[in-house]
Parts: structure tokens; C-alpha cells; sequence
């Protein structure tokens, strides 16, 4: 289980977060909604060691992780502009995790081979990234991230960038895929109707603060105050 306890952030005297606590135990899928400079991607950089904490803790079992560096975490990280590498094909973008890892040359080969086949992209290795439709990119961006097999995947606004039509179909293949496969994930977005569909858990934030916290239908049938039902679709 993650927990995050009291985390604050700060830049200066901007507080991007301020006291959050969240609980996302084992396999679940959490959705972290809420406008533009809500704090939900500096939530997700705090969580995975790339933001200081100014103060509380972030821990995994009970291990607090102070001191351990984003690498070691194990957690995979994936950001609406994919950063996929414009001079390695799909295999060698897939790949990058393993062999940092230190895995074997047929061990990477056999896993590349298998993330691909996950995300519907079989046959893809050779193609140059540079040469794929945005929602292709983004499948390639999610390969990359589970390759490694990550204890807790995060996805910062990963279907951001694309239009509302794609965004539409591939948010019910996320949705399925990542219930599928039981991977504890943190899902982070502005729009509602995204949350609601890929979460099991959905966490709307504001100003750097955990407004409210459910099951989507509980939020949705009970919002917390006006900002909450405004911002979930609830009135």
C-alpha cells in the first residue's frame, strides 16, 4: 500500500501542496481530478521523489521513502507529453526501463515483445516513433512504463494531448487494461468524465488540498460542497 501522509510542497511561497493525506492500497486505481494548478501532477512528482517535501511523509508498506531515490522506488511514472525518445523505434523506447534494470539482452526481447502484445502494438518493434498517430505514441509511452513491472504506475494526463474522439476510445481501453492486469495505479486528469470511467476510487483536489474522496458514484450522488459538484458533473 502507498500512503502519503501530510505532504506539503512547496515553491517559494507558492504551497502547490498543503497537508495531503491518501491511502491507494494494493491493485487499486485511484483518479486524482480537479482544474489546472489543482497540485494533482506536483502530487504525483512528490510521490514518486522527483518534488522535495517540505514536510510529511511518503511511504510504501510502512517504509517510509525519504532518502530513496526516484530510480529505486520502483514506481513508473508516465506524462501527458509521453517522452518517448525521437531516435530509438518502439522496441528501443519499450526497452530503456529493462536495461537500466541491467536485465538480460533476450530477457529485454522477451518482455518488450510481451508489453507490446499488451497494449495491442504486436509487430510494431521497428517502427520509428516519429511515424506514429498520437494514440499509437501513447501506447508505446504506456508499454514503456509497465515494461519494468513497476509496484505502483502513475499517469500524469496521459490522453491530454489527444482529441476528444481518441480520447474517448482510449479511455475505455486504459480503463479495461489496467483493471485487467490488477496494477496499482494512480490516474491523474482534469476531466470528469475520464475519472469517473477509469477510477474505482476517485480524489478531487483544489488549491493543493484533497477536497473529497469515494467511490465515484458516492462523490457524484454526495458531493462535498458546491466546488466538488460543480467539478464532478454533479450539478
Amino acid at each position: 500500500m502507498l500512503t502519503v501522509e501530510g505532504v506539503a510542497v512547496t515553491f517559494g511561497e507558492h504551497t502547490a501542496l498543503d497537508g495531503v493525506d491518501l491511502a491507494v492500497p494494493d491493485g487499486a486505481l485511484v483518479a486524482v481530478l480537479g482544474p489546472s494548478g489543482s497540485g494533482k501532477s506536483t502530487l504525483l512528482r512528490a510521490i514518486a521523489g522527483l518534488e522535495p517535501l517540505t514536510r510529511g511523509r511518503v511511504a510504501w508498506d510502512g517504509d517510509d521513502l525519504a532518502g530513496v531515490p526516484p530510480h529505486k522506488r520502483r514506481f513508473g511514472l508516465m506524462f501527458q507529453d509521453y517522452a518517448l525518445f525521437p531516435h530509438k523505434d518502439v522496441a528501443g523506447n519499450v526497452a530503456f526501463g529493462l536495461r537500466m534494470q541491467g536485465r538480460r539482452p533476450e530477457e529485454v526481447r522477451a518482455r518488450v515483445t510481451e508489453v507490446l502484445a499488451l497494449v495491442d502494438l504486436t509487430g510494431f518493434e521497428h517502427r520509428s516513433v516519429t511515424t506514429l498517430s498520437g494514440g499509437e505514441q501513447q501506447r508505446v509511452a504506456l508499454a514503456r512504463a509497465l515494461a519494468p513491472e513497476p509496484r505502483l504506475l502513475m499517469l500524469d494526463e496521459p490522453l491530454g494531448a489527444l482529441d476528444r474522439t481518441l480520447r474517448e476510445r482510449l479511455t475505455t481501453d486504459l480503463e479495461e487494461l489496467l483493471h485487467g492486469i490488477g496494477m496499482t495505479s494512480i490516474y491523474v486528469t482534469h476531466d470528469h468524465a475520464e475519472a469517473r470511467e477509469i477510477g474505482d476510487q476517485l480524489v478531487v483536489m483544489r488549491a493543493g488540498k484533497i477536497e473529497q474522496m469515494g467511490s465515484p458514484d458516492d462523490v457524484v450522488a454526495h458531493p462535498a460542497n458546491e466546488f466538488v459538484a460543480s467539478f464532478v458533473g454533479a450539478r
